[in-house]
C-alpha cells in the first residue's frame, strides 16, 4: 500500500532531480496531478521545514541544501554502504561493467547502490530501483543462503507474475540451478530478465546483512568471461570481510 501523501513528498523532490530548475505552484501542481490548494499546502510545510525557497517572488520554488545534508547524513551513518563502495569501485575499474549492491525486499531486490560503467554502452540502474529475486544473479545469490528446504519452500511461494518471457518461473528448476551455482561460488543471470544483458552475482553477508553483489553488462562483453568476473567479486567479498576483521565494520 502507497501512502499518498508520502509518495507526493518523494514526487516532488524527484521532479527537481529530474528537471534541475524552479518551478511555479501550477507546475508543481501538474506534476503531482494535485488540486492547486494541495500543492500549496505541500509548498507550504517544506518552506517552514527548511527545505524549500522561493527563488523571487513569482520565480518559483527549488529546494535548499538541507535536502542533500539530511541525506548525506543518513548515508554517513549506513553499516554497509561507506565499507562496500570503494571496493565496487575497485571492482568496476577491474571489469569495466556496471557494479550492483542489493539486498531483499519482499519477491524482489532493492538496488542499495549501483555503480554504471563508463562505457558508452552499458547496464544502467540506480539505487531504489527494484527487480525480480529470482531473475537477477544477485537476488539468486541472497535466495542461496537459505537451506535446500527452505529454499525450495520460497522458490515455491514466490510471486512470479513480473516474469519476463525468459525468466526461470519453474521452481524445480530455479532450486536446481541455484543449488548448482551455490556449489560453484557464483550465479549468472543470462538475459533473464534484461534482454541483451547478463549478470554475475555473489553473496555478501556483511554487519549483519544478507545481501547480493554482481557486475552486468551487455551480452557481447559479459561472454566469455563469467568466471574471471566471479572471481574478482570473490575477490571483492575477501577483501571487505578481510577489512572487517581489521576492524573496518561491524559484521
Amino acid at each position: 500500500m502507497i501512502v499518498r501523501q508520502a509518495d507526493n513528498v518523494l514526487k516532488f523532490f524527484e521532479y527537481f532531480a529530474a528537471e534541475q530548475q524552479p518551478a511555479t505552484l501550477t507546475q508543481l501542481a501538474e506534476t503531482l496531478d494535485l488540486p492547486l490548494s494541495s500543492t500549496s499546502n505541500l509548498i507550504a510545510t517544506l518552506r517552514a521545514r527548511g527545505y524549500l525557497f522561493e527563488v523571487r517572488r513569482r520565480g518559483g520554488f527549488y529546494p535548499t541544501r538541507r535536502i542533500h545534508d539530511v541525506s548525506a547524513a543518513i548515508l554517513d551513518g549506513d553499516p554497509v554502504l561507506g565499507l562496500v563502495r570503494e571496493h565496487m569501485e575497485l571492482l568496476r575499474s577491474r571489469t569495466g561493467e556496471t557494479v550492483l549492491l542489493a539486498a531483499r525486499d519482499g519477491d524482489e531486490i532493492i538496488y542499495l547502490d549501483a555503480l554504471e560503467s563508463t562505457k558508452g554502452v552499458r547496464y544502467s540502474a540506480r539505487p531504489g530501483e527494484r527487480r525480480p529475486i529470482y531473475a537477477i544473479s544477485s537476488g539468486k545469490a541472497i535466495l542461496a543462503a537459505q537451506d535446500d528446504r527452505a529454499l525450495m519452500a520460497d522458490l515455491t511461494t514466490l510471486d512470479y507474475s513480473g516474469a519476463a518471457a525468459t525468466s526461470v518461473t519453474d521452481p524445480a528448476r530455479l532450486f536446481e540451478t541455484i543449488v548448482e551455482a551455490r556449489a560453484r561460488g557464483w550465479f549468472l543471470n543470462a538475459t533473464e530478465y534484461t534482454p541483451d544483458v547478463s549478470g554475475v552475482g555473489v553473496l555478501l553477508e556483511v554487519a549483519g546483512q544478507t545481501l547480493g553483489l554482481s557486475v552486468a553488462g551487455p551480452n557481447y562483453r559479459m561472454q566469455g568471461r563469467h568466471e574471471e568476473i566471479a572471481a574478482a567479486l570473490k575477490a571483492s567479498v575477501a577483501a571487505i570481510r578481510d577489512q572487517i576483521a581489521d576492524g573496518g565494520a561491524t559484521a
